[in-house]
């Protein structure tokens, strides 16, 4: 017992040193799918300036520095970068509407641009790309201008917009003269679940003035982004294809981190535990039952990640990860709203058909166990526990392959996304043991009427779980 309990210490303390890692990257804080964009206006009698700013977070900046090393060597060139700058800063300018009182003002790169890669979760690298944009236009006072920023669409993130003005007063704008974010740079703790999400700008022009306009804050070449927020857990899981694996002992120690910071990840909101215990209130699944659906949502979540991987790899930009997360969790709703509807109909008939016994049969009392014995609605529903806890790849996970891919720790990597998938599995079975045992203990104590309608209402419970994931989804 001493033994066990060393090895524990041992495996906690090497647990808690990899994830403290003080010299990590912190992973986005608006997550790691987005691609953030700022337009930073200023206008003067000669025309209209634009800063633009593009902060890719880590996965679509890995599918968008893929083409750029054209040469396949991993590394990202000065002549390659300036190809890169050059092309795209006119393909972003090209996605820019602007118009003076309904005229068209065409906008063209007119500097050099810059391209930097920040560090961030595992290994893997956001991007950040300036861009010097001006549209030659006549401007004066009382004229109206409407800016329309269309790069990107359909891709989640902050996108920003801010105009001043250079020797003309602003009468009116829609927008601030100074940017929330510090040009993408640190973004506000507070908006982070509700980011900025502004593509449009209204402007009217004032008087001319002497007054010169403060400066935009800049960012170093190259250097770390300050970030307002981070994903610690992702942040420490994605970390370990770096810091772990050198030796069979750190092997099995990044191991056990991947799965406790699996197990952590369950524990928070989502990931069917919900579902399980609603499930499992009106059923008879047993214990062994259980660990069969553990064992089907960790091979369900590491195959959805490498998948999801390979489609990233394959597909590149073609491919828009949060699109595919979207419709995944629509799917994942329907199929749970479709468990509830079809539990909520047997169980109410099953209550039906065991208060018609106890009429018929005067002194016999009818006792619901609150489902129907019918395999296929067993089936059925741990199938859709399955589906619920691992159809969802983690982005941490996602995020962690990638990054061994990077680096040609492709076993490994996958390895710690096994560990990982497990430890989220693990969360579920104990969920799922402790209301078995609940389930066990309360049904022998409730009330007639309350045991006999509890599995309804529990079935209920998980059709209206269904349906809310698929509202907050689709209206997301």
């Amino acid at each position: 017992m001493r033994t066990v309990t060393r090895l524990l210490s041992v495996l906690g303390l090497a647990a808690t040193l990899l994830l403290a890692n003080p010299n990590g990257a912190q992973a986005h804080p608006l997550g790691n799918f987005t691609i953030n964009l700022y337009g930073g206006l200023t206008l003067r009698s000669t025309g209209i300036d634009v800063d633009y700013v593009v902060d890719m977070a880590e996965i679509p900046a890995f599918q968008e520095r893929r083409p750029i090393d054209t040469d396949g060597d991993g590394e990202i060139s000065a002549p390659e970068s300036t190809v890169y700058v050059g092309r795209m800063c006119e393909k972003l300018a090209d996605a820019l509407a602007i118009t003076v009182e309904a005229m068209v003002v065409p906008v063209h790169a007119t500097g050099p641009g810059d391209l930097a890669f920040p560090p961030g979760a595992g290994g893997l690298n956001t991007m950040r790309l300036t861009c010097e944009l001006h549209g030659a236009v006549k401007l004066s006072q009382g004229l109206t201008l409407a800016y329309r920023d269309d790069n990107f669409l359909g891709r989640i993130g902050w996108h920003e917009i801010t105009a001043l003005g250079n020797g003309l007063e602003l009468a009116n704008a829609d927008v601030s003269s100074t940017s929330m974010s510090a040009r993408l740079t640190a973004y506000p703790a507070d908006l982070l679940q509700s980011p900025m999400d502004r593509r449009e700008a209204s402007i009217t022009l004032g008087a001319t003035t002497d007054i010169a306009p403060s400066t935009a804050p800049s960012i170093a070449t190259g250097a770390p982004i300050t970030r307002g927020f981070g994903d610690r857990l992702t942040t420490a899981f994605a970390g370990l294809v770096t810091t772990g694996g050198s030796s069979p002992l750190l092997w099995l120690l990044a191991l056990a981190t991947a799965f406790a910071i699996g197990g952590l990840h369950a524990l928070g909101p989502g990931h069917g535990k919900t579902l399980m215990a609603a499930y499992l209130v009106g059923t008879d699944v047993r214990p062994r039952q259980v660990v069969a659906v553990g064992a089907a949502v960790s091979a369900m979540h590491t195959t959805s990640v490498i998948v999801l991987g390979l489609v990233v790899l394959a597909a590149g930009q073609a491919f828009t990860p949060e699109v595919a997360y979207r419709w995944t969790t629509v799917a994942s709703g329907v199929l749970i709203a479709a468990l509830g509807a079809y539990l909520l109909t047997t169980r109410a008939r099953g209550v039906t058909r065991a208060r018609a016994h106890a009429a018929e049969h005067a002194g016999e009392h009818g006792h619901d166990h609150g489902h129907t014995h019918e395999p296929t609605s067993g089936r059925f529903g741990l199938a859709t526990l399955a589906v619920s806890g691992g159809i969802l790849p983690s982005p941490s996970a996602l995020i962690a392959l990638l990054a061994a891919v990077a680096i040609g720790r492709l076993v490994f990597g996958l390895a710690l996304v096994l560990a990982f998938g497990l430890g989220l599995a693990s969360v579920l079975m104990g969920v799922g043991f402790g209301t078995i045992r609940v389930r066990d203990l309360v049904s022998r104590r409730l009330p007639g009427a309350l045991a006999t309608w509890a599995p309804v209402a529990s079935a209920a419970g998980i059709c209206l779980l269904g349906l809310v994931l698929v509202a907050r989804t689709v209206m997301a």
